[in-house]
């Protein structure tokens, strides 16, 4: 699965195209654009999304493994 940050210059691309050809493309090659952006746009922010959950999940098994070792370095 492709990352956020690696869909988002090929949306930038995909949306520059659509704006320089503007409505000189014949109405179905620019429905196939569209439709290729929406799904690019969608992918891009359900990997943020996910990146973003793993990210949390991550931070908290290590702020979970950091406890233990703290309360039983303080006890003899």
């Amino acid at each position: 699965m492709a990352t956020a940050g690696q869909l988002k210059p090929k949306i930038d691309v995909l949306k520059k195209k659509i704006a320089t050809k503007g409505s000189g493309i014949e109405p179905g090659l620019r429905r196939t654009l569209k439709k290729r952006l929406r799904r690019m746009q969608r992918a891009r922010r359900t990997a943020a999304a996910t990146e973003a959950r793993l990210a949390k999940r991550a931070a908290k098994r290590a702020a979970a493994e950091a406890k233990p070792e703290a309360a039983s370095g303080g006890a003899p």
